[in-house]
């Protein structure tokens, strides 16, 4: 610094006579003046800086500088300046009268040296020193300042300093370190005697606090957000200070989860541990000049910094100086490009993580039980389940332990695990262990289950998995030794094993058990106990006597063995029991457990007692406990100290009267379940060694009986008795191989199966002795029990309905007692039920069948008889009336068939009226619901079920009813002598009709008894109970005898008596011309009246019609006649229910409209039939059939995944030691033969593979049964016993049967032909499966206010494409299926598969018409822009098919492809179709392996496919590069051209008619008669 001797005041006089000025900076003439004050003085752009020096008393300040240099503002730059414009206007605004802020900003414009050299002359960036020397201080008060500032600063005493460079000739004053930004000096160097004046265009802003340029550093925005307040005082509280600031590139080397930790809250003292890491404090300011070569600086963390300066570079401990010398008041900033922080310096632990993580509440609940060292120990692993504070807020106020607490205590460390457990170290079903040491478990680890879902694969890093049932929330962390989960809520650990299982509903009975006894508080503290509890469903099958018996107070003894004996001693989790090799188990009871290990991996467990074999299904379910686990049984277990006898189940039966009739015949020692007494006769007879069955009937079952009189003769007595004693053979019951899909009722004392008979003890001495069991007709869990071949008494004492029953334990664990309603009274017939009704009715039939042969051969040949002579003149008479009655009887046989023609046609409608009158409310919509459930359940057959009765009695009923209606006219024409017209009245004519339905219905009342129940059946899901008509007169019979088969007479006179004949003859009447007779009518007026009596009779008889089909389809006693059943059903269903089946009733009479009605319905399944009418379909929507290696690359893959069937069985089952059942093992040994690829030595296999194809087995085994019938069977036969048994078995997707899918619209124009628009118009195809994506996975594509659908069906272009009023809409277009879904939105289907009947031709048809159906899915996708291929499956006669369609685009037309399937790629065959034979074990393993792929591939890839597609087609729309264009067929094609179509079908139909009608009929041949000669 040079300062000015003492300058003599005068000289500042000279200032105002200095006349020179400045010019501008290109200018050469250089002025010189001889002061700086004089340069301002004279440059009117200084004016303004000049008050502003004099205003911060700095003109004699520059008057004393001798050689200075001064960067001189203009005036327009100080207009622009805040501070300044305000200093100038505002003069008393400023802080303080000594203007300090003002003085220091000018001193940085002011150098104590004069800078000669001209700045746009500079080659290299020059750095000057101002004046300008920044402190903390405030000046003194009251006190003038020094004319030269005090050299002290905050840089270590140094002025500021300030960069001068040169760009493109150009001065700028004010840069960076690089030169770039700055103030152009704009004015011309002016020297004077004390110095150089540079005039600029701005004013020079003073560098602020290192704290306001970190702030502002555009390249430390990261910095920047971790800044705290506290933080950035001691940046600005600090002088001499050296920064050196990583850039933001530089915090990316840290971990994502420890740069979160730094951004949060919590970080404070890391944050200033890392700023001292790059911070240097030291008597001086480092700015990059004073490095030199090399240098090395202690950080105030107390880390070195060595600085290295080579070949232009700088670089500090090893990281590059990306930016030197940012200037600032208290210090310097350099950039570098990497942290600066030593290794192992940065000491993150969990919980600072934790609590960067929000997890602050965790972290407060962990330090109020003093666990810290869980969350700050760097060295151990650790696993911790953590959850955020958002989950801890749901259970502040209930749900957690108070603080501090020892049960909070317990459930944090039921939140960590020893060791490091990233989710690819997990496996489903794993047992973790936890820090938590339970008392119950002897002080060892109480674990926690652990559950990985199976559908992802271990390489995945983000598994679905769940800790204890709690979920995982986000991705898990890696913290060096410790692994964080954010669980979706907090975690209890076990408690009791009672309160345990007391949320499973499934296991209340066996809790309520435990607690009605005294051992509950007991076993809830058995130290390492495992609980294995029984379903409720145990009790039902264990018999309901056992239950009670158990359950009955006096018994609490044998309830407290039998809970006993389900609790190990020892704890066996599910790992042990499945893979471990201990077979035995010891329970607290004292007995042991038997465990089996099944090669399916089934675990059967058998008890110590019980009866003979008795197993049980164990499920290892892992119930964690705090003394142990729980798992669960299928059955109940009975230990060998528990003894049931016969005795006791009486006693638990109540039945206290049958066992003092037991006791009082003697048979007291069943009762105890001991051996007959030694000399009896019953041990004399063998029966020591037997098990016993007793038939109990309960106490009210003897209210009517005289129980002193039973008493008092023993031999009575015994004779009854016996008649409930069955023998029970000890195998009953015991079965050699457990299966566990298939639990056998070894609960039960006998099987109970239909039609089962067994001897009883009164069978030697009597031919009634034997009983038989049946399932009731109506429920078959309910069963009855009867004397066999017992008649006459009534149904009152030869049967009973079976309630309860209940199996013993004693006698080798057979036998039991079955409880009854009704005591089973023995059977002795009359000789004339024995005898003479068999014979009788067998004579009467057969004697039936020939007089009808006899009769109709007499009566067909009496007509080619010559005639004899006449032997009076009353014989021609005689002779036309024979002829008469020859003509009615050909008439009625004639009539005969026309009823079986009228049966057939009609019996449809009938059947669908019975359902609907006889069904529960609720059970249809309406007549085609009917329809529907009947062909999807039964088949076509199934509309002709019950069928048989009304063919056999169709014409005695139509010959009965017109004899008696003819005699019935005549009788009435016999009653009025004196009437004047021979025709009778409307009146009468209905009377006629009345009185014809009386004889009518003898036979009409058992015909449609039968035809009502056998069409009812099946309906509501129950299956057949009759086989046939004569099943169902058999049953009947039995049931009620004559009375049961002519049940609802009444109802059927009823509805037969109305006005069909008085219509009939009222409508021919009016439809005749005058002066004609009823045999001019055509047939056209024939089948109208017939039609219009139809309708007459129907309108009025379907209220008794539906009375008589409730009558005749319900069960005996539910109505006890005709007003009972009609008082009944308007109760219960309204006055509306008699009018039931009217719509069905009319089509049946209106049979040809109702058809045309149909045709449409049929139509596509008439294109498939014809091959023509498919031709002409398929070209007009370019369908081609092409070859499978046509098939597109693109496809190629996922095509051979779906048929790719390989290496899905273990080998293992092969070998002899696998244990299976022999028509299993050479279910598997005769595949492996034929198709050794299916099998692999690598597959372990599964329970659920083997549950699968234990599945396939039973179907195959049904199929081969079916085959090998001589029975005729039909499609539904085939579907519903080989097909759906086994195919829909597992699937994820929506499988929809009989869905009618929306036929695309054609893309080629038709010719003029008469059939092209009937095939085209076609709108609809019914295929009989099709496999959809769930609802839930097409739910975010559809529902959103954003998602694709919404957004595609709003598009202007989508708009205009179609209207909600022609069916043409977007929600229309954007499902294949005719019936729109409930919820607007995307519907996809992957595969279709058609059924045909078994006949092998059929197959091409079934092809045809699966196409139509893949045709419109691929057109559906094709409209959306998805690409993907289509399948379809073709099941007939055992056999199956495949094919695979998609779209192409070719000449502008969407072609649709369909290949064959003709086998896999690396075998040659010349077929164009691969058929898989269901009868062989091979085949139907493939066919089931490929259902499961296409099941797979429809929920996985082709879900993938519809996502990508569908998004892309939103995107091309909205971009214009792609169009929507709708696929649905709407709408007719060319009307008028159809209209005359079917015009001139009708006129053929017409022409057909009339020709038919008109042709003459053959002239009826004369009688020839003879005449007698006479004698003359």
């Amino acid at each position: 610094m040079h300062l000015w001797g003492y300058i003599p005041l005068t000289l500042l006089a000279l200032v105002a006579l200095s006349t020179t000025t400045q010019v501008a900076w290109n200018s050469d003439a250089t002025i010189q003046s001889q002061t700086l004050v004089d340069v301002l003085n004279n440059d009117e752009d200084y004016s303004s800086l000049l008050s502003l020096l004099q205003k911060a008393k700095l003109i004699p300040t520059l008057n004393k500088l001798n050689g200075s240099t001064l960067f001189a503002p203009t005036n327009d730059a100080i207009k622009r300046h805040d501070l300044w414009r305000s200093a100038l206007e505002y003069p008393h605004s400023l802080k303080d009268n000594l203007q300090e802020e003002l003085r220091q900003q000018l001193f940085y414009h002011l150098l104590n040296y004069s800078v000669t050299e001209d700045p746009k002359d500079l080659t290299t960036l020059r750095v000057l020193e101002t004046l300008h020397f920044p402190n903390f201080l405030d000046p003194p008060p009251n006190k003038p300042p020094p004319w030269m500032p005090i050299p002290e600063s905050t840089l270590g005493n140094q002025s500021q300093k300030l960069r001068l460079t040169s760009r493109d000739g150009v001065a700028w004053v004010g840069v960076d370190a690089f030169g770039k930004g700055g103030i152009e000096v704009k004015k011309q160097k002016v020297e004077a005697a004390n110095g150089v004046v540079y005039g600029i265009a701005d004013v020079l802003e003073v560098p602020p606090h290192l704290g306001h340029v970190l702030s502002h550093e555009p390249s430390l925005s990261y910095f920047q957000k971790v800044l705290t307040p506290s933080i950035l005082n001691v940046i600005n509280s600090t002088s001499e200070l050296t920064l050196f600031m990583p850039v933001d590139s530089a915090w990316e080397a840290l971990d994502s989860i420890e740069r979160l930790y730094l951004e949060s809250q919590f970080a404070a003292d890391d944050l200033l541990r890392i700023l001292n890491m790059h911070a240097v404090v030291e008597k001086s300011v480092r700015w990059s000049d004073t490095f030199g070569s090399t240098a090395t600086l202690t950080t105030e963390y107390g880390s070195k910094l060595e600085v290295v300066v080579s070949e232009g570079r700088t670089t500090v401990s090893g990281t590059a100086l990306s930016q030197p010398d940012i200037y600032a008041s208290n210090g310097v900033l350099h950039l570098v490009s990497s942290l600066l922080v030593p290794p192992g310096a940065l000491q993150l632990t969990p919980e600072k993580y934790l609590l960067a993580l929000n997890c602050t509440s965790f972290i407060s609940l962990i330090h109020s039980v003093n666990l810290t060292h869980l969350i700050n120990d760097t060295e151990t692993q650790y696993t911790i389940l953590a959850p955020k504070d958002d989950v801890l807020s749901l259970f502040e106020n209930d749900g957690l332990p108070k603080q501090g607490s020892d049960e909070l205590k317990r459930m944090l460390q039921y939140h960590f695990f020893p060791g490091k457990w990233t989710p690819n170290k997990l496996a489903d079903g794993m047992l973790l262990e936890s820090v938590l040491r339970e008392p119950g478990l002897d002080g060892g680890r109480q674990v926690m289950h652990v559950e990985v879902n199976d559908n992802e694969k271990q390489d995945v890093p983000s598994r679905h998995i769940r800790f204890g049932g709690a979920g995982i929330i986000g991705e898990h962390i890696v913290i060096n030794n410790t692994v964080v989960y954010f669980i979706s809520s907090p975690l209890e650990p076990p408690v009791d094993p009672l309160q345990t299982a007391l949320p499973s509903l499934e296991l209340s009975s066996f809790l309520a058990a435990v607690f009605s006894t005294s051992i509950a508080e007991v076993i809830k503290k058995m130290p390492r106990a495992t609980f294995l509890i029984p379903h409720n469903a145990a009790f039902k099958r264990l018999g309901k006597l056992v239950s009670d018996h158990l359950l009955a107070a006096s018994s609490k003894a044998d309830l407290e063995n039998v809970i006993m004996h389900h609790i190990i001693d020892g704890i066996e989790y599910s790992q042990s029991l499945v893979n471990g090799s201990l077979r035995t188990f010891a329970t607290f009871e004292g007995s042991d457990l038997q465990l089996e290990r099944l090669s399916n991996l089934s675990l059967i467990v058998s008890p110590s007692g019980g009866w003979a074999g008795m197993k049980s299904a164990l499920y290892p379910t892992n119930m964690l406990t705090e003394t142990g686990v729980i798992h669960e049984l299928s059955d109940l277990m009975i230990p060998r100290s528990v003894e049931l006898n016969v005795g006791k189940l009486m006693k638990a039966a109540k039945a206290t009267t049958m066992i003092n009739m037991v006791t009082k015949a003697g048979f007291d020692w069943i009762l105890n379940g001991t051996a007959p007494p030694e000399g009896s006769e019953w041990a004399e007879n063998g029966l020591g060694g037997a098990s016993w069955t007793l038939l109990c009937p309960t106490d009210d079952a003897f209210k009517n009986y005289n129980l002193t009189q039973l008493l008092e003769n023993i031999d009575i007595l015994r004779a009854l008795v016996s008649q409930h004693l069955i023998r029970t053979s000890p195998s009953v019951g015991e079965s050699g191989l457990f299966d566990v899909f298939d639990v056998l009722n070894n609960n039960r004392p006998l099987p109970l199966e239909d039609l089962g008979e067994y001897p009883t003890l009164l069978s030697p001495s009597s031919a009634y002795g034997n009983i038989v069991f049946r399932a009731l007709d109506d429920k078959v869990t309910q069963y009855m029990v009867g004397i066999k071949n017992a008649r006459g008494t009534d149904k009152q004492a030869d049967w009973a309905r079976v309630l309860t029953w209940g199996r013993a334990t004693t006698g080798g664990g057979t036998g039991g007692v079955i409880t009854i309603d009704r005591m089973l009274v023995p059977y002795h017939p009359p000789w004339w039920i024995e005898y003479f009704a068999p014979s009788f009715v067998g004579a009467l039939g057969v004697g039936s069948i020939c007089f009808f042969f006899y009769a109709v051969r007499r009566v067909w040949k009496r007509d080619v008889t010559e005639a004899t002579y006449e032997p009076s003149s009353e014989a021609p008479a005689a002779e036309e009336t024979k002829n008469s009655a020859i003509d009615n009887v050909k008439s009625f046989i004639a009539g005969g068939f026309g009823g079986v023609s009228a049966v057939l046609v009609g019996h449809p409608f009938d059947l669908t009226k019975t359902r609907l009158q006889t069904a529960a409310p609720g059970a249809y919509t309406g007549a085609i619901d009917v329809v529907k459930k009947t062909l999807a359940r039964d088949g076509v057959t199934g509309l002709y079920r019950g069928m048989v009765p009304p063919l056999l009695g169709v014409t005695p009923i139509f010959a009965v009813s017109f004899w008696a209606y003819d005699a019935s006219k005549s009788l009435i024409l016999t009653l009025t002598p004196k009437r004047t017209s021979e025709k009778l009245s409307t009146a009468e004519l209905a009377t006629a009709g009345f009185m014809s339905a009386v004889p009518t219905t003898l036979i009409t009342a058992p015909v449609e008894r039968a035809k009502v129940l056998l069409q009812v059946q099946g309906q509501g899901g129950s299956g057949p109970q009759y086989k046939g008509v004569f099943d169902v007169m058999k049953h009947l019979y039995r049931e009620g005898g004559i009375r049961s088969i002519f049940r609802g007479t009444g109802a059927t006179i009823a509805r037969d008596g109305t006005s069909y004949f008085a219509a009939y003859e009222v409508t021919k009447k009016a439809l005749m011309p005058a002066g004609s007779s009823a045999g001019d009518l055509n047939l056209g007026a024939i089948m109208f009246a017939g039609g219009t009596a139809g309708v007459a009779m129907w309108s009025i008889a379907i209220p008794p019609d539906v009375l008589k089909s409730r009558i005749q389809s319900a069960p005996s006693g539910t109505y006890s006649g005709l007003f009972d059943c009609f008082r009944k059903t308007v109760a219960r269903d309204g006055i509306t229910a008699l009018w039931k089946g009217l719509g069905p009733a009319m089509a049946r009479v209106c049979f040809p409209a109702n058809a045309a009605t149909f045709l449409g319905v049929e139509a596509s399944r008439k294109i498939a039939r014809n091959l023509g009418n498919f031709e002409t379909w398929s070209s007009h929507q370019c369908c081609e059939q092409v070859s499978f290696s046509d098939l597109p690359s693109e496809f190629q893959g996922d095509v051979d995944n779906l048929f790719g069937t390989t290496q899905r069985i273990p080998r293992s089952w092969l070998d002899r030691s696998f244990d299976c059942s022999p028509g299993f093992a050479k279910f598997i040994t005769d595949a492996s033969q034929t198709a050794p690829e299916l099998f692999s030595a690598d597959h372990c296999g599964s329970s659920e593979l083997f549950e699968d194809v234990c599945v396939v087995f039973s179907a195959w085994k049904r199929l081969i049964k079916m085959r090998s019938s001589k029975e005729k069977w039909s499609e539904a036969d085939f579907v519903a016993n080989a097909l759906t048994y086994y195919r829909y078995n597992r699937l994820m997707n929506d499988i929809r049967v009989q869905c009618a899918i929306s036929l695309p619209q054609p893309q080629d124009t038709f010719q003029n032909a008469l059939d092209v628009p009937r095939v085209l118009n076609t709108k609809t195809v019914i295929p009989d499966c099709a496999i959809f994506i769930p609802a839930s996975r097409t739910r975010a594509l559809s529902h959103s206010a954003k998602s694709p659908y919404k957004l595609l069906k709003n598009h202007p272009t989508v708009v205009k494409a179609g209207n909600a009023a022609k069916r043409s809409s977007f929600r229309y277009q954007s499902t294949p299926c005719a019936q729109l879904p409930d919820m607007p939105g995307f519907e996809f289907a992957s595969s279709f598969w058609e059924d045909k009947k078994p006949v092998h031709a059929l197959l091409d048809d079934a092809y045809r018409q699966n196409r139509m159906s893949t045709t419109a899915a691929v057109r559906h996708l094709h409209s959306l822009g998805i690409r993907a291929p289509i399948t379809g499956l073709i099941w007939a006669d055992g056999v199956v098919r495949a094919h695979v369609d998609w779209c192409e685009e070719s000449e502008g037309k969407t072609v649709v492809m369909s290949a064959p399937y003709c086998g896999p790629r690396d075998r040659s065959s010349n077929d164009v179709f691969h058929e898989w034979k269901l009868d062989r074990p091979s085949d139907i393993l493939q066919v089931y392996f490929l259902v499961q792929n296409i099941d797979e591939w429809t929920a996985g890839k082709f879900s993938e496919y519809i996502v990508r597609g569908v998004n892309q087609m939103v995107d091309k729309l909205s971009t214009g590069e792609k169009t929507y264009k709708p696929w649905k067929r709407v709408g007719d094609l060319a009307p008028p051209l159809k209209t005359n179509a079917l015009k001139e079908n009708h006129n053929i139909s017409v022409t057909t008619i009339v020709t038919s009608e008109a042709s003459p009929s053959p002239p009826k041949p004369k009688s020839r008669r003879r005449r007698r000669r006479s004698s003359n």
